[in-house]
């Protein structure tokens, strides 16, 4: 009995002990279908060679715009026009690059699809619009103090997420993803799946977590009957068919099949 207690105290001793969680570079969600997801979050690093690469990139479109606006200058417009469209082009470049990247290629820019991170919200879903104005316009905030980028160096530093002032301020995360090489990913063509995909939005926001699972099923599910396919799947098509409202003619295969063709090819 006094083994018992002492084992007891001991182990309430030690509990508080495992409510510190060492500092890792996940970031761990449940979606109110009760999925969970595990992000691995970009680091400094990798989202500073992300921004040199996309820096890369706009100083190649500048210097593009900047000689077509010099030829055109020379064949016809003024020196003070073409200064002036130069000025409008060098704002609306320099501060609306990330921000129409990310809004309309779902939270990535071309250096941040060259280094596999992706920004989202702090739920885990694709960004809005707003956000990604938000989040790209406090680079003003963050570039033009005395500092430079110490402010946004020290933000992500400093908070568990890696957050930037921007994404502190417009609710979003730079996460990195993990997605299957495109040779090796494969189609499902069959009436059930295809009839799920029609049902479907035509984006499915997907962490590594999930994605991995719908991989690993759809490469092995042809080694399962029906009923245990039906079975395996129930997991992950249970929660998608309450969130989408699919009807109760799809199965719980063809509905795990048509969210990894979303996920992964998009179709």
């Amino acid at each position: 009995m006094a083994t018992a207690t002492t084992t007891t105290a001991a182990a309430r001793a030690r509990g508080p002990e495992r409510d510190f969680e060492p500092l890792d570079t996940a970031v761990r969600l449940v979606t109110p279908e009760r999925i969970r997801f595990q992000y691995p979050l970009a680091g400094p690093f990798r989202r500073a060679v992300a921004y040199l690469i996309d820096l890369v990139v706009w100083l190649v479109f500048w210097l593009v715009v900047g000689l077509i606006l010099l030829v055109l200058a020379l064949l016809q417009l003024g020196g003070s026009k073409v200064i002036g469209i130069l000025l409008v082009v060098y704002f609306l470049s320099q501060w609306g690059y990330g921000a129409f990247c990310e809004a309309l290629f779902n939270g990535r820019t071309p250096g941040k699809r060259a280094m596999g991170i992706r920004v989202v919200t702090v739920e885990g879903v694709p960004i809005r619009g707003a956000q990604a104005v938000l989040r790209n316009l406090l680079w003003v905030v963050e570039w033009f103090l005395p500092f430079g980028y110490l402010p946004a160096i020290a933000s992500m530093v400093l908070t568990r997420r890696f957050q930037r002032l921007g994404d502190l301020a417009a609710g979003t995360m730079v996460v990195v993803e993990r997605r299957a090489m495109a040779g090796g990913v494969a189609a499902v063509r069959e009436p059930g799946v295809e009839r799920v995909l029609t049902w479907l939005p035509t984006q499915v926001a997907a962490g590594p977590e999930l994605a991995r699972a719908l991989s690993d099923y759809v490469k092995r599910r042809r080694r399962f009957g029906p009923d245990l396919r039906e079975e395996i799947a129930a997991h992950v098509a249970g929660p998608i068919r309450s969130r989408y409202a699919l009807p109760v003619e799809a199965t719980n295969d063809a509905i795990v099949c048509a969210l990894y063709h979303r996920v992964f090819l998009g179709d």
